[in-house]
């Protein structure tokens, strides 16, 4: 298994960075225009939220391919300690046929001792009996005290002669079979050795095999360990840059209460309305992205709607933001005051502009699908102090 290397924007904080300060430069020329710098800001927020989420998708992506090769590893060990195993009990084996035929090999050697001296008795008693049999009958009745003797005399050394045959042939018996039974064992042996040199061969394959998937599993465990290093980065950067906007906020309030005739927001007092009609498909919390696939928090509330469904100010406040935003799609922010804030995410219309007040109730959209949504519906969020919280908390 290969898994091709992808480079992580490592230099992404770096070059992030530059942007950012690139914008700080520039600030000063924006200072009179607070809307223009809050959009700029949400902006940034955005795309800085769009990369967490690349990096986490990233992340769990290395994370389930290393869970993928350690449990291909484990099935390589268990096959190389399988492998091992069978080795030993091959070599036990071997020892034990060498200790056989070593065994055998002595025995052969013995039985060819055995043979050896048997044929010299046989041939010295038929030199005797050439001999005896060469020998007169004239002279062999005047040897012998008597007939009877002499004829004794003669079977005997035949009987010892035949013996002495049948021992030779017992011996060269027991001979081969041992020979045989040796040549089995040899046989047996050159099977094993075989056997041992295959598996051998296999568990090689298995080691190397084990080398590899480590660094695999060594090299996806650095990406993940980038990506989530990236991760960790931008949700500083993402909380700094939160910061800033309520700084902003606060900010454009100050000078909005120091400016006489601005409408000043008050914080909503009881229930916020609900914004649209329908059925809450997706909740406030950590879920899994429908997208994406990566395991998320969840900042608002998803409200299933027919598309072109009026979407309402769910209280009186000020246009913060329309516009694009990276995900979100087509977005309306509201400042009610009292650092609280309301977004209104994948429209398909907006009807307002920044600046402009709105009394609560009043239709500032239409329900759409753009951005990264799987079909018509109205992504909604309270945030309090730029923090997303629980919508349902402030809803009827």
């Amino acid at each position: 298994m290969n898994f091709g290397r992808k480079k992580l924007p490592v230099w992404f904080v770096f070059i992030f960075a530059l942007f950012l300060g690139t914008l700080a430069l520039t600030g000063p020329s924006f200072a009179d225009d607070l809307d223009a710098r809050i959009n700029q800001e949400q902006q940034k927020l955005e795309y800085i939220q769009k990369k967490i989420e690349q990096h986490k998708k990233e992340a769990a992506s290395y994370a389930k391919k290393e869970k993928s090769l350690l449990a291909e590893l484990e099935e390589i060990n268990q096959k190389e300690e399988v492998a091992r195993q069978k080795i030993k009990v091959l070599e036990l084996k071997e020892r034990k046929l060498n200790e056989r035929i070593k065994e055998l090999s002595k025995k052969i050697e013995e039985e060819e001792a055995l043979l050896a001296r048997a044929k010299k008795a046989l041939s010295s008693r038929v030199v005797s009996l050439y001999k005896f049999g060469s020998v007169s009958q004239y002279k062999l009745l005047f040897s012998a005290r008597n007939v009877q003797e002499a004829m004794s005399m003669s079977y005997l050394l035949g009987r010892v002669a035949k013996a002495d045959s049948e021992l030779i042939g017992e011996v060269r018996e027991r001979k081969r079979s041992l020979e045989e039974s040796k040549a089995e064992l040899q046989r047996q042996k050159q099977d094993l050795l075989a056997n041992k040199k295959d598996l051998e061969s296999e568990r090689k394959k298995l080691l190397q095999a084990q080398s590899q998937q480590k660094k695999l599993i060594s090299d996806i465990r650095q990406q993940k360990s980038l990506h989530e290093k990236a991760t960790a980065e931008l949700a500083a950067s993402q909380r700094e840059l939160q910061e800033k906007i309520k700084s902003l906020i606060a900010e454009k309030r100050r000078r909005a209460a120091a400016s006489s005739g601005r409408t000043i927001l008050v914080a909503p007092k009881g229930k916020l309305l609900w914004p649209v009609g329908g059925s809450i498909n997706d909740r406030y919390g950590t879920r899994v992205h429908p997208v994406f696939k990566t395991k998320t928090v969840h900042t608002g509330i998803d409200i299933g709607a027919a598309h072109g469904t009026p979407v309402k100010a769910a209280a009186r406040g000020e246009v913060l933001f329309t516009g694009w935003l990276k995900g979100y799609g087509q977005v309306i922010i509201l400042d009610h005051g009292g650092d609280m804030t309301t977004v209104y995410a994948h429209l398909s219309a907006i009807n307002v502009r920044e600046g402009q007040v709105v009394n609560q109730g009043a239709i500032i959209g239409r329900v759409g699908n753009t951005g990264v949504a799987t079909g018509p519906h109205l992504h909604f969020e309270v945030r309090i102090n730029a923090n997303a919280v629980d919508p349902l908390r402030y809803l009827p």
